[in-house]
């Protein structure tokens, strides 16, 4: 650990499943780390810590915890790990503790706020309004303090306070610009050296498309159906939904300027290989918890329509599952 490192103060606001395994990897390793929780989570993580369940280890680990409102010494690298959909309401509490030299690391699922920001595009100066409303999360989480980020480990909260750790630990990292810069390098080393394989992409865009490749396919399909990774691969109705609204997503990517490095074939046989596992989505659903709808589908959406794309097929899923939702008045 480097002079640099340990004077550096990160904290974790969304303490559940990742945003709990990078906090306790961290603070494992003797970084300067907190956490920001709110109700019941910041009561049971001040009482009991934090316990990470892996393999056949359980290890406890006792992070600074803060609430929202309280007084936080100053964050150099904060990390916002909440469901994207919950992202434009919590935005405005979290202004007040960035600062000058605050960095900020948003690991949440599908198109991000900041996508155009250092973008060398047309499309530069948009705002994508299905991720950031009325502009309120680029007023609150600035573009320019923005390290990009796609989130790959599988975890699943027990209890708040209690996380298992199944399967992972890449987080891919990379700055908006597509600068190499001392922050980013500062981060990914404190990642590698807790036990996370952090590297920087010239281009995070790329990444995180190719994950969105995945989400934005199965995790509404995930939802009609029921149905897990292995079971919308091996039936060949849902495969097909799959790869058309891959190849869509593709086409749209493509046009913003985005390079698929692997096929559509080997994206849905890697997610066919993950097995009996119910994506993020349909987990949500189960448990009635409003689902990452707009930062999944509908910026995709937008995003079609920007560049004059087909969502012929997404269009369909979309309506379908707007109407599911709205039957069980899921908001």
């Amino acid at each position: 650990m480097s002079i640099s490192e340990i004077n550096k103060h990160f904290c974790i606001f969304g303490v559940g499943a990742i945003g709990g395994l990078i906090t306790a990897n961290l603070k494992k390793n003797g970084y300067n780390v907190s956490c920001i929780a709110r109700g019941s989570t910041y009561d049971k993580i001040s009482k009991n810590g934090i316990t990470v369940i892996s393999n056949s280890e359980r290890n406890q680990f006792f992070p600074t915890v803060y609430k929202i409102d309280e007084e936080i010494p100053p964050i150099d690298y904060l990390f916002i790990t909440v469901k994207a959909n919950t992202l434009p309401a919590v935005a405005t509490d979290l202004k007040q503790h960035i600062i000058k030299n605050t960095n900020i690391i948003t690991g949440m699922n599908g198109i991000p706020h900041w996508y155009f920001n250092g973008l060398n595009s047309k499309f530069k100066p948009l705002r994508i309004e299905a991720v950031d409303p009325k502009g309120v999360v680029s007023n609150c989480l600035p573009p320019k303090k923005i390290i990009g980020s796609v989130i790959y480990p599988a975890a699943k909260l027990i209890e708040p306070g209690v996380i298992k750790h199944i399967s992972g630990n890449k987080i891919t990292l990379g700055d908006p610009s597509g600068m190499n810069t001392e922050r980013i390098n500062i981060l990914s080393n404190a990642l590698n050296n807790s036990g996370f394989r952090a590297p920087i992409k010239k281009n995070i865009r790329d990444e995180i498309w190719i994950k969105l490749l995945g989400n934005v396919a199965f995790n509404p399909l995930s939802v009609l159906t029921g149905g897990t990774l292995e079971e919308m691969c091996k039936n060949l109705e849902t495969r097909s939904i799959v790869e058309e609204i891959m190849i869509e997503t593709r086409s749209i990517g493509e046009k913003l300027g985005a390079s698929f490095p692997i096929s559509i074939e080997k994206r849905i046989k890697g997610a066919e290989a993950v097995g009996d596992h119910k994506t993020s989505m349909l987990q949500d659903f189960e448990a009635n918890k409003p689902i990452e709808f707009d930062a999944i589908v509908t910026s995709v959406q937008e995003l079609g329509k920007l560049t004059n794309s087909s969502t012929k097929v997404l269009d369909i899923v979309a309506k379908i599952l707007k109407l599911k939702i709205n039957l069980l008045n899921i908001q």
